[in-house]
């Protein structure tokens, strides 16, 4: 059999030579020794100086993108999740089923906290946590570029690239320190190894490196299974499924790994109630967010219809196709039953919906025609750029943190109202204070009389709203200092009344309803 038996040959429209076919090159040297050693033939070929610059230019972008003011803001809640969470113990980190919660959070995201755990080593600060997210994103240009190569030529996989990178989704997880740029990475090199196993049938590694980065990659986010389907499902309608030693290779692991995720959710299936029920609009918005705005969706479903019909005799585009919508549907059907439809759950179908656009446009006619779309939708782009920078939290947690440490004193206590305070702790104990105050709870704080000062944190409230919790102290408590930091962060140092004569009406030192300077943040 040949080794692309099965696959639709590429179009001679597109003048693209299959990859499989083109001739040996100097610069392959080392293939033969590879081979010699029974190691598979990389899937990368010999690129010219153009195609490099075509990968490697895309690749600058999105690291100078994401790069932009990386350490700047303080870590929000779920990205301290993730810190507390790698720095369990290996044995924690590497248990699934009857994972401690409390110290290395819930499966849904074991690989990439295991990842973090080593990555960590390099450093603590804002920018350094989230220099890895940076390197995945970075690095998930690779699939996307070489994936619109193979179909259609060098020209192909840098646009495709470069319309990758100016979507706002990507260029804002690239710089949050969660996993869903590596989510990104994994799904557009599962993709690719699709499309590389198939050319490649003979070849057992490229279904063997699918099934476990595909194993590992169920750990990143349980949508990836979404990914899974979606390659699964086209791989049987278009009745190209795999031999079975490769088919055995790919599914086994997957098989594996897959093997405890029901007893995970029936554990833990209540974890998500804060999630809003599905609507159409709710949907809608999500969308927008995902792909970066209503033009956007409209500009690239419109694309994605042209592509349907300039590549339909191309089983591989509708490879793409699938990788979008599988996991978009999944994700609404599974929210019938269970509310989980949140944009960035859904950021594994970003390398693929790039795909799509970039592989429409260069089938567009006339030159002019391809040309101006390939403007048309990189400008728009540009212009929702300052959309990737959007504020995941407006509080100065490390300024907040900073203080306290700062301030307190031996027998302090701290009263913690909302149970998104956590960034409060872990930057206070950043600071390497003098002293820990005692953890107090609000209705314990109220009842009785306590021996020392109290911190009160008031988080996620409005100012009227802040003012009325803080009241209930106010019988009890005067207020020695007031500081915000954010539209929403008040902390209050209170001393039990009669310790030391008042210095101001509590109400006097409520902070005012602006932002305070100099908050850092985005």
């Amino acid at each position: 059999m040949r080794p692309n038996a099965g696959v639709e040959s590429m179009s001679t429209e597109t003048g693209a030579i299959p990859e499989t076919e083109a001739p040996p090159s100097p610069r392959s040297a080392g293939s033969g020794d590879r081979r010699r050693w029974g190691l598979p033939a990389m899937a990368l070929p010999a690129l010219s100086r153009l195609e490099w610059a075509g990968l490697l230019l895309p690749m600058l972008a999105l690291t100078i993108l994401a790069l932009r003011d990386l350490g700047a803001p303080s870590l929000w809640r779920d990205e301290v999740s993730s810190v507390i969470f790698a720095k369990g113990s290996l044995g924690d980190l590497l248990t699934i089923i009857g994972r401690d919660r409390a110290e290395v959070g819930l499966a849904n995201m074991a690989t990439y906290y295991l990842i973090l755990h080593f990555w960590l080593m390099v450093g603590e600060t804002e920018a350094r946590i989230r220099l890895l997210s940076v390197i995945f994103g970075v690095l998930s240009v690779v699939p996307v570029y070489f994936i619109a190569r193979r179909l259609a030529g060098w020209v192909a996989g840098a646009l495709a690239a470069s319309l990758f990178v100016l979507i706002p989704y990507v260029i804002h997880y690239s710089q949050e320190a969660r996993g869903y740029s590596l989510a990104m990475l994994m799904a557009g090199g599962m993709t690719w190894l699709v499309l590389i196993g198939l050319d490649r049938r003979e070849r057992i590694w490229p279904w063997l490196a699918y099934g476990l980065i595909g194993a590992l990659g169920l750990y990143v986010h349980f949508f990836m299974a979404l990914v899974v389907a979606a390659h699964g499902l086209w791989l049987l309608v278009t009745r190209q499924v795999p031999p079975l030693r490769s088919s055995v290779a790919a599914v086994a692991p997957l098989a594996i790994a897959a093997a405890p995720i029901p007893f995970i959710i029936v554990e833990f299936g209540g974890e998500h109630e804060w999630i809003p029920p599905l609507t159409a609009a709710r949907a809608y918005v999500g969308l927008e967010k995902l792909i970066g705005g209503a033009v956007p969706i409209i500009v690239i479903s419109s694309l994605m219809v042209a592509g349907a019909i300039l590549w339909r005799r191309d089983r591989r585009f509708w490879l793409l196709v699938a990788s979008v919508l599988v996991p978009i549907l999944g994700a609404v059907a599974i929210s019938i039953v269970k509310p989980m439809f949140i944009p960035r759950y859904l950021i594994m179908v970003l390398p693929a919906l790039a795909l799509v656009a970039g592989l429409a446009i260069v089938r567009l006619e006339p030159l002019v025609a391809r040309a101006a779309t390939a403007v048309a939708v990189i400008v728009m782009l540009l212009v929702g750029l300052p959309s990737a920078y959007f504020t995941t939290t407006d509080i100065n947690w490390r300024a907040a943190g900073r203080w306290m440490a700062e301030e307190v004193e031996t027998g302090d206590h701290v009263v913690m109202v909302s149970w998104r305070d956590s960034p409060l702790e872990y930057y206070f104990l950043r600071f390497d204070p003098p002293a820990v105050p005692q953890r107090l709870r609000e209705r314990d704080a109220l009842a009785a009389d306590v021996d020392g000062r109290i911190w009160l944190a008031l988080t996620g409230m409005q100012p009227p709203e802040a003012s009325e919790k803080l009241e209930l102290f106010l019988p009890r408590y005067r207020v020695e200092e007031a500081r915000r930091f954010g539209r929403r962060a008040q902390l209050f140092l209170l001393v039990p009344l009669g310790s030391s004569p008042a210095v101001a009406e509590a109400a006097t030192l409520l902070p005012s309803a602006g932002p305070s300077p100099g908050l850092e943040g985005r």
